[in-house]
């Protein structure tokens, strides 16, 4: 396989150091350009990267093409792209849907919108594929939990879920800023509430068939410290601003 990727940003970048973490057999990895600075680090790292001089020089290179760029910049440059009905082509971009992209990259036909994390760079995970593929799946399997589907509503609603990352970490950082303030140590800290939550992660794997709000009614006490924070955050509406964020961030992403 030759892969090559137009727009090497951050996750990008991830899922480059991911292939070459789970050691899957790639010809070349061809980068674009313009993002110099990523580019050689990438190439002066791993062996197979070759920087292409052009966007064109990518697509013509490779026989699988990641589209990671902007929207914006996307419908910018896509368009003056030569793409050819062999490709097949993943894309990155979080609001450009398949229909739309295959009108612009015309005659390429093989396209598959793919949602990969940062964390794939340790073969770590969720990974969104829509449509279902056996070749892409089995490509993305090595890198983490591939969840692919043939429904587009369903594979756009799990997108909504990759806004979430951000709001996660501030949820630790906040609450590892308060031990620290608190003088407990960052390591400490950071360490203690890692467990925590890779702890409870597990509950809620291993209690799947469990309905979450037994879940939650089992992890407090009547009259104990959990009941009382749960309490005092529903009453800040911290849960229900996040239900009507997501709902804004669903409707931003069917609208494109």
């Amino acid at each position: 396989m030759k892969l090559g990727f137009v727009g090497v940003g951050k996750i990008a970048t991830c899922v480059i150091e991911g292939i070459f973490k789970a050691k899957i057999n790639i010809k070349e990895i061809i980068l674009s350009p313009k993002n110099n600075t990523n580019s050689k680090l990438l190439k002066n790292k791993f062996k197979k990267i070759i920087i292409a001089k052009s966007n064109q020089e990518v697509l013509n290179k490779s026989n699988w093409v990641v589209l990671s760029i902007t929207p914006k910049v996307g419908r910018q440059i896509l368009k003056k792209l030569k793409f050819n009905k062999n490709h097949m082509v993943l894309n990155f971009i979080s609001t450009i849907h398949n229909s739309e992209l295959k009108r612009i990259i015309f005659p390429a036909k093989k396209v598959f919108k793919v949602a990969p994390l940062p964390m794939i760079k340790y073969n770590l995970g969720p990974i969104i594929i829509y449509p279902k593929n056996k070749k892409v799946e089995k490509f993305f399997n090595s890198l983490g939990e591939v969840f692919s589907t043939n429904d587009e509503k369903e594979n756009k609603k799990l997108w909504v879920m990759t806004s979430f990352m951000a709001t996660y970490l501030e949820i630790f950082n906040t609450v590892s800023k308060w031990l620290q303030n608190k003088n407990i140590n960052k390591m400490r800290s950071i360490k203690y509430l890692s467990n925590l939550f890779k702890g409870l992660n597990h509950e809620l794997l291993v209690n799947s068939k469990l309905n979450n709000d037994k879940l939650v009614k089992d992890f407090q006490t009547k009259g104990g410290i959990n009941e009382e924070l749960l309490l005092r955050v529903k009453r800040l509406g911290v849960f229900k601003n996040l239900n009507k964020s997501f709902e804004k961030i669903y409707a931003r992403i069917k609208k494109n």
